[in-house]
């Protein structure tokens, strides 16, 4: 097995970023899903309520968080130290409720409206902002960025090839299940019994499968439902009331940059 492509999202919820290499860390890869929207209230903003935001994507260039419109690449909005700011507001993402950064600029009333989430707030984790992996699948010391739950998630071709060749459509995007991680294999499924993996020169804890949700019903670039896709898996990848698709997984350590190429084995 061989690693077949690694990705980040910036911004939650947002499209993200195809890279040759990433640097992994404690709560993901850098500057992975470190920035997001939220309520005046500090709620987290999703495509769930707001799928106009899968026709967006955000780009890291240096200190600036860049954001632009899937299609074309057009850059419609441009934040100048993203990684600055002076207010630590409450968020909460799902149960979790935690500190962030509040990032005020200028433009923030015109970005917010054409992201189709008009009155949002921008927030990043920084470094003392602390959110702790469920402490049902964590070991001492895991963290995760405004991720759902876990700060990397894994897929592999060959369960991807499942799904397509089901639902007769050669070119399903692996970008509906928004994985970190892309792994390179033949056999379908093998990933469900996946405990540890040695990836390059690091190693990664696969605490547990990834329950999917309604967001693998929108088409990457768009958001125009399409539910066939969460209902097809459902025919065969229900356990009890979920449906299960892809791997969470914890970073435990390593050296350098995970790199398109580099080795997969089990630990």
């Amino acid at each position: 097995m061989q690693i077949h492509s690694l990705y980040r999202y910036p911004v939650k919820s947002l499209e993200g970023q195809s890279l040759p290499s990433l640097e992994p860390a404690v709560r993901g890869f850098q500057d992975d899903r470190r920035w997001m929207f939220v309520l005046p209230n500090g709620k987290f903003i999703s495509r769930r309520s707001a799928p106009s935001l899968a026709r967006f994507a955000a780009e890291v260039h240096g200190d600036d968080l860049h954001f632009v419109r899937a299609s074309d690449g057009e850059t419609v909005g441009a934040v100048a130290g993203a990684r600055n700011g002076t207010k630590s507001i409450a968020v909460t993402v799902w149960d979790d409720q935690f500190r962030a950064t509040l990032i005020d600029f200028p433009g923030l009333e015109q970005l917010t409206a054409t992201l189709g989430i008009p009155g949002a707030r921008l927030v990043y984790m920084g470094p003392a902002d602390i959110r702790p992996v469920d402490v049902r699948y964590a070991a001492p010391g895991d963290e995760v960025s405004f991720a759902d739950g876990f700060p990397y998630h894994l897929i592999t071709t060959a369960s991807l090839r499942v799904l397509a060749e089901r639902l007769g459509t050669p070119d399903l995007s692996i970008l509906r299940f928004r994985p970190n991680i892309v792994v390179d294999t033949d056999e379908a499924f093998s990933e469900d019994h996946w405990r540890a993996l040695h990836i390059g020169e690091h190693h990664f804890r696969v605490p547990k499968p990834c329950a999917r949700c309604s967001m693998v019903s929108q088409r990457p670039g768009s958001g125009e439902s399409d539910l066939k896709v969460l209902a097809e898996l459902a025919k065969f990848r229900k356990f009890g009331n979920k449906v299960l698709f892809g791997m969470d997984a914890c970073w435990e350590g390593g050296t350098g940059p995970v790199v398109v190429g580099d080795l997969v084995r089990e630990a």
